[in-house]
């Protein structure tokens, strides 16, 4: 049992980290984006948007898929981000009320 909350804080620790939430909120509003998109629209550095995609993937968040040719990168949320991404959203729209 003490496992599963040690992971929770994990995970909570690096959500808590600047962009990662606003990133997951954007990425199931938009489902499927590229990188410059995502950049204009959170008005994010490319390095700190680099860095919180990198963290969000190697989380198992967000799946970065290829699309076409020539190649164009996408990112997307996968099944455990929606889930996640889904409760923040509920989370935050609770807090405005």
């Amino acid at each position: 049992m003490l496992q599963g909350y040690n992971m929770l804080f994990e995970l909570m620790e690096k959500l808590g980290k600047k962009w990662a939430v606003p990133l997951l909120i954007f990425l199931l509003l938009y489902e499927q984006t590229t990188f410059s998109i995502i950049k204009k629209q959170l008005k994010v550095t490319s390095r700190a948007l680099s860095r919180k995609l990198k963290l969000l993937e190697a989380l198992g968040l967000i799946e970065k898929v290829i699309i076409g040719n020539p190649r164009k990168v996408c990112y997307t949320l996968s099944e455990k981000g929606k889930e996640i991404s889904k409760k923040l959203l509920g989370f935050t729209e609770g807090i405005s009320k």
